[in-house]
């Protein structure tokens, strides 16, 4: 049987909380080792899908927090923005950072359910 090389992470943190970080450096450094990563964002972790939501987020010894999520974008992670968590927070669609899908919990169980490992911050 093949290992898997998804990986799904899921986060429930804004940019006020340095795990928000942590969570995007993980999945980066995942993508980086050849995963295919997608990132869950539920609760307050949704804002982090928000353009311009963590340019002034910047915990040491770390890369600023919106590079963290442009290169993770950029490398072909996927973000998933909690629709519900998202609609409650009166978040826009079209403002969001590239790549996001606000979506429901489906994509994220179909990747689980495939035999992606999982982390959750």
């Amino acid at each position: 049987m093949e290992k898997s090389k998804k990986l799904v992470i899921t986060l429930s943190v804004n940019a006020k909380d340095d795990v928000s970080t942590v969570a995007f450096t993980v999945a980066n450094a995942a993508i980086s080792k050849g995963m295919k990563v997608g990132m869950f964002l539920t609760s307050d972790g949704v804002e982090l899908s928000k353009l311009s939501a963590c340019e002034y987020t910047h915990i040491m010894p770390f890369k600023k927090l919106n590079e963290l999520i442009e290169s993770f974008a950029n490398s072909g992670g996927i973000i998933w923005s909690c629709s519900p968590c998202f609609n409650h927070r009166g978040l826009k669609a079209d403002e969001t950072v590239t790549g996001t899908e606000v979506v429901g919990a489906g994509p994220m169980l179909d990747w689980i359910n495939e035999g992606a490992q999982t982390l959750s911050f």
